[in-house]
C-alpha cells in the first residue's frame, strides 16, 4: 500500500493485509447548483428533473469476501469476451462494467457481441450472491437551495454522511478500512483528498476525529491499471458503479426497479435504512 496517500492523490494496487475493508465510491448527477438556481422555477416542483438530484454511493467489501468476488466477476468477463478484453476506441483493454454502457447496450455490451439477456442474469446473480454493505446519500438540489441561503457544497455533504456511517459501522466491529474513489483529475482529486483528510483528522460537527481514525488511507484509481497494460480493472469501483445508478433512479422517481430490489437488503441497517444506509437531503 502506498504510504504517501496524504501528500497527493495516489493509486492503490495492492490490499494491505492489515486492512479489513475497502469502501469504493461512485456518483450520479452533477454537483452544480448554479444551473438549478437559474432554472428553479422550471425545475420546482418537478421531482424527476434530470439535474435536480445528486447521489454518492459507497460499497464496502471485506477482505474475506474480496477474492471470491474477484474470481466471480472475472469469470463473467472471460465468459463473454475473449481474454476478458474488448477493443475500445483507445485500444484493447479489460472489459469494465460501466452502468451507463450496460443500460444503453453500447461498447462491449452490444447484443450483437454478447448474449445480453444472459449477461444481465449473470450480473444480477453476482450482485445478489456477493456479501457487501451499501451506504448512499442523495441531495435534492432544488430543495437545498430553497432551504439554505448559503447551501453547503453538495459533494462534501453527501460524502461526509457516507464516510460517517461507514466509520460508525467499522468502529462497532473493531475493523479498519480504506476509501477508493475513481480519479477525476488532479485538481478535483486534490480537493476531495483535502476534504477527507480534514474529516479524518478533525472530525465533523457530530463526531470527533476518533470516529474516523479507522480510515487508514484514501486512494484515487482510474478505470484501468496502466501498470498492467490496461488488462486489469479496479473491480470494486465497477461494483460501486453498478449499485449507485439504481439508487439514484429510486431517489429520483420513488420507484424500486428490479436492480434495486436485487440488492436492497445490502443497504446498511436494512430494513430500517432511512438515515442509516440511505440518506436524502434535506430532510
Amino acid at each position: 500500500m502506498a504510504s504517501d496517500w496524504r501528500m497527493r492523490p495516489t493509486i492503490i494496487e495492492n490490499w494491505d493485509p492489515s486492512i479489513n475493508t475497502i469502501l469504493a465510491i461512485d456518483e450520479n448527477g452533477t454537483i452544480d447548483l448554479n444551473g438549478v438556481r437559474k432554472n428553479l422555477l422550471n425545475i420546482y416542483p418537478d421531482k424527476a428533473h434530470n439535474d435536480r438530484w445528486f447521489t454518492i454511493t459507497g460499497v464496502e467489501l471485506k477482505r474475506e469476501n474480496f477474492y471470491q468476488f474477484k474470481n466471480s466477476i472475472n469469470d463473467i468477463k472471460y465468459k463473454y469476451w475473449k481474454d476478458g478484453c474488448f477493443n475500445y476506441k483507445s485500444g484493447r483493454k479489460r472489459v469494465v462494467f460501466h452502468s451507463r454502457e450496460i443500460r444503453k447496450q453500447t461498447g462491449p455490451f452490444n447484443p450483437k457481441i454478447i448474449d445480453y439477456d444472459k449477461f444481465i442474469d449473470d450480473i444480477t446473480s453476482l450482485i445478489a450472491n456477493t456479501p457487501f454493505t451499501i451506504y448512499s446519500s442523495s441531495i435534492d438540489k432544488a430543495e437545498h437551495i430553497i432551504k439554505y441561503a448559503y447551501p453547503y457544497p453538495v459533494y462534501n455533504l453527501c460524502l461526509n454522511f457516507i464516510i460517517e456511517r461507514y466509520c460508525m459501522n467499522l468502529n462497532k466491529k473493531g475493523l479498519t478500512g480504506i476509501i477508493m474513489l475513481e480519479s477525476r483529475g488532479k485538481k478535483e482529486d486534490k480537493i476531495i483528498l483535502e476534504f477527507l483528510i480534514n474529516l479524518i483528522d478533525k472530525g465533523n460537527n457530530f463526531n470527533s476525529a476518533d470516529t474516523f481514525s479507522c480510515i487508514k488511507g484514501v486512494y484515487f484509481n482510474p478505470k484501468w491499471s496502466k501498470s498492467n497494460g490496461n488488462k486489469m480493472s479496479y473491480i470494486l469501483l465497477e461494483l460501486a458503479d453498478l449499485i449507485s445508478y439504481p439508487i439514484h433512479k429510486y431517489v429520483k422517481f420513488n420507484k424500486k426497479d428490479e436492480a434495486f430490489l436485487n440488492f436492497e437488503n445490502k443497504i446498511y441497517n436494512y430494513p430500517n435504512v432511512n438515515g442509516y444506509g440511505l440518506k436524502i437531503f434535506p430532510s
